[in-house]
């Protein structure tokens, strides 16, 4: 009861968090349709399991690590409840079922080359027909820092690397936009700090024990980084971070962007859509 309370009494959604939820919503409400499923590749705290279940979605996150699963199932108790989501503790690859999006954020950049080249095949063979993968990463090389360390990443991704990736895989871009420009550039000196002081002894693990403590456990939580006093909830929210979400879409070609959304379909996709509409 008393770490329910604590939990309570912290707000785990960053700034830049926010404005990348915002695009992603924006994103879901133009092509959703009733009835349709996703499984989410580590799914973490749950965060963005929950905003696709909100508008309207079923399916299954995954994560290799406890901690993660365990607050994820905390976090979204109602949503299990009711059917809607589960959370499972195994690999992403194993899953078996076709489902109408392949969703994950903030993790293939911790993936080695083959890994990376498995996931996109992987991804492809379990779209129905007309599915979507969409991917939220870190950018821009030049802007690698003691973060990228610290938790376990190959690559901070570029435009261009999507662009070979869906041409290498058959797949085409729906949408691709840098997201969370000019805040996440300018708070930046900070969050470095903030990692620098909590996190440096990571940098002692193995990549892969890097990505597994990162994933939602206690070593996550960076005061003012990645939790926030209960009452920040109000100062940062989609109503209040509504200005910083109109620069980050006025700018979403900038390649000194933080984050890139990337959201790819099957190339046969759109030609059999067409072929059924003529």
């Amino acid at each position: 009861m008393a770490e329910k309370k604590t939990a309570d009494m912290m707000y785990d959604l960053a700034p830049g968090n926010v404005l990348q939820n915002m695009y992603l919503r924006r994103r879901l409400r133009l092509c959703l349709q009733a009835g349709q499923t996703f499984v989410e590749l580590g799914a973490g705290n749950g965060n963005i399991s929950r905003l696709l279940v909100e508008e309207g979605l079923t399916g299954t996150g995954y994560d290799l690590s406890e901690d993660a699963c365990a607050l994820n199932r905390e976090k979204n108790a109602d949503l299990i409840s009711k059917g809607s989501y589960q959370v499972v503790k195994g690999d992403f690859f194993a899953h078996e079922e076709s489902v109408d999006y392949v969703v994950t954020s903030h993790v293939i950049e911790h993936l080695p080359d083959d890994l990376l080249t498995q996931f996109f095949v992987k991804s492809s063979q379990m779209l129905k027909p007309g599915g979507r993968i969409l991917i939220l990463v870190p950018a821009c090389m030049a802007l690698w820092g003691i973060e990228d360390d610290t938790a376990g990443h190959y690559r901070r991704f570029e435009f261009t690397d999507f662009e070979r990736i869906a041409k290498k895989h058959q797949l085409h871009i729906e949408d691709m936009a840098g997201l969370t420009y000019p805040m996440s550039n300018l708070i930046l000196g900070l969050s470095n700090h903030l990692v620098r002081k909590n996190d440096s002894w990571k940098k002692e693990l193995s990549m892969q024990e890097r990505t597994l403590v990162s994933s939602a456990g206690a070593s996550k939580k960076v005061m003012f980084k990645s939790v926030f006093p209960w009452y920040f909830r109000y100062l940062v929210n989609e109503i209040t971070m509504y200005p910083w979400d109109l620069l980050q879409r006025l700018f979403r070609n900038n390649e000194r962007s933080m984050i890139i959304y990337c959201e790819l379909t099957l190339r046969h996709s759109k030609k059999e859509t067409k072929e059924r509409k003529s």
